[in-house]
Formats: C-alpha cells, structure tokens, sequence
C-alpha cells in the first residue's frame, strides 16, 4: 500500500470512529469466511429473536480500560489510603517527556484528499437538523429498496468497487450491516435506486438477509455508505459476510468513499 494509500485509511477508520461506526469487538474471522458467515446481531423493540453475531477488530477493539497499575507502571487498582486530612496517597502518574506525535504533513493530507472519492445519493434531500435525510421509500417503511448513488474520483488501478451501508451507532458493541456490495465494475459511476449492475454479488445483511435492507428501531437513525475502491478483486460468494469482507477490503484498499443518510419516522 502507497504512503498516501495508508494516509487515507488512516483518515477513513479514523472518519468511521468518530461517527461511532468503528464497532467494539474483536475479530474472529477465519480464511474463508467471505463466502456466507454469520452477522451481526439487532435486537428489536418488540424483543424479537436476534440473529448470531460476528466481531471485527478492524472497526476498533472492546478492551477494558486500563487499570491503575497499567497506568502508573506498579501499584494497586484499588484508591490508596486517606490521610487524616482526606487527601489520597499513592503512587503519582508520571507526565510524559517528549515532543508529541506529528500529524500528517501537508503534502501528505493533499494526496490522500486527492486519491479519495466523492460519493452522494440523488435519492435523498437537503435536512437542516443534520445529514441528508432519506426518504420513507427506501426503508422498510415504504418499499425498502436502495437509494441511488453516484460517485467519483475512482482511482487508477482499481480493479473493483465495493460498497458498504451501517449504521451510524452499533448495536450491541457491534457493527450492524444493512447493505453489502461486491464485484461493482471500476468503470462505473453510479447505480440506480432498487437496481444493481450485472457482475454485482449482494452479502448478507445483518437482519440476516441477502441484499439491502434499513429498519431502524424507535424513531430513526443514522447511516454511512461506504465506497471501496479495491486494487484486486476479493471474489466473495452470494451471500457473504459483510464483517470479514470490510476486514479484508480496508487491508488492501486506501481509497473510500463516505456519505452519511439519516432517516427519522414521520
């Protein structure tokens, strides 16, 4: 992967994490699993069965915060003594020495700013309370078919386009797919809404179905489309997990595309 490749993969997953779409568990995919494997699980409001889940380290891990003794190098997790006055005693954390980290260089933020994507929806409309909203008709409070999307600024080189749709927020510490999308020709700039291109392979959803699908629960929700421009073709299977299939595209792909939708209930 170039500098610049990894410059902006950087800043893509780092994008994700602010929105809340890094996720909060760990990966336990094995070779193999792009072909169908389990999902994610949605509980809903209604306490409907849930489907079993899968976990991915590449949207961040659930470690548990570190103790005190992790933090200070020795001593005890536990608060040290009082003295008569009430103040704390124990061991003092140190304050690091040192020049802090360096961001990306200018040159560095021009060329992944450059070899990313732009990506939007002519299905959706302005909002002033936030991101474009998303009509009715592409949830499953209408007909639940995808939006429309266009892009551009595909990169050279790209042998396939992938995309991505979760929600904003995990459920259960977990990324929750509505949409999976492989095997999308580099040449192509947009799709249609309810259509997908011939050559395109649908992943399983984490509703635990084939092809796309938003229902949020309560009054609505938040989502991020994501496009991956992919320089070799990963060839999952009808059906596949989204969770290992995005594990694997973000370790070979630089180049994204992001596009947040939101839909609230009327």
């Amino acid at each position: 992967m170039t500098v610049s490749a990894r410059v902006l993969l950087a800043l893509t997953v780092a994008a994700l994490a602010l929105a809340g779409c890094g996720g909060g568990s760990s990966d336990t995919s094995s070779s193999g699993t792009l072909s169908s494997g389990t999902t994610s699980s949605k509980s809903s409001s209604s306490g409907a069965a849930s489907t079993a889940g899968s976990s991915d380290t590449t949207g961040g891990s659930s470690a548990n915060a570190p103790s005190a003794k992790d933090v200070t190098g020795g001593g005890s997790a536990a608060a040290g003594p009082q003295s008569a006055s009430g103040a704390k005693q124990g061991p003092s954390v140190p304050i690091p020495k040192g020049e802090p980290e360096p961001g990306i260089t200018p040159e560095q933020r021009r060329e992944a700013t450059v070899a990313s994507m732009a990506l939007e929806s002519p299905s959706s409309h302005p909002s002033t309370a936030g991101p474009p909203a998303l009509p009715a008709q592409y949830t499953c409070d209408g007909k639940n078919t995808s939006p429309a999307l266009r892009w551009q600024g595909v990169p050279e080189g790209t042998a396939e386009l992938a995309l991505l749709a979760m929600n904003v927020q995990p459920v259960g510490g977990e990324l929750f797919f509505d949409w999976a999308v492989a095997g999308l020709g580099p040449e192509l700039e947009e799709i249609e809404a309810g259509k997908l291109p011939g050559g395109a392979v649908a992943g399983r959803n984490s509703f635990g179905k084939t092809g796309y699908g938003i229902c949020p629960e309560g009054g609505g929700e938040t989502y991020m489309f994501m496009l991956l421009a992919l320089p070799k073709r990963l060839s999952p299977t009808q059906g596949f997990d989204p969770l290992a299939f995005r594990k694997a595209a973000l370790e070979i792909s630089g180049n994204a595309g992001l596009l947040a939708l939101s839909y609230v209930r009327g």
